[in-house]
């Protein structure tokens, strides 16, 4: 097992990850046969919340419109409502 430890001194997390990602993937033809190159840290921990939060955002939207179809009592009406932007 090799580890390598990366800094984030004066960078945002995200930059950080994705440049140690773009290292992974122009060096996955080096990696020897058998062997696993696995990322551990707060990157992964964020991407993971990033997730669960999009996901939770689609389910409170899918709600939301499953509320509204109840009221309306139409499958259509609530779509045009929700989707009708209005501009000035």
């Amino acid at each position: 097992m090799i580890d390598i430890y990366a800094s984030n001194a004066g960078r945002d997390l995200g930059a950080v990850s994705d440049a140690v990602a773009a290292v992974l993937k122009r060096m996955t033809g080096d990696v020897p046969h058998g062997a696993i190159v696995q990322v551990q840290g707060q990157g992964v921990t964020m991407k993971a919340a990033y997730v669960q939060l999009l996901v939770g955002l689609a389910f409170s939207i899918l709600l939301v419109y499953l509320v509204i179809v109840v009221n309306f009592q139409s499958w259509l009406d609530p779509f045009i409502i929700i989707t009708a932007c209005r501009a000035r």
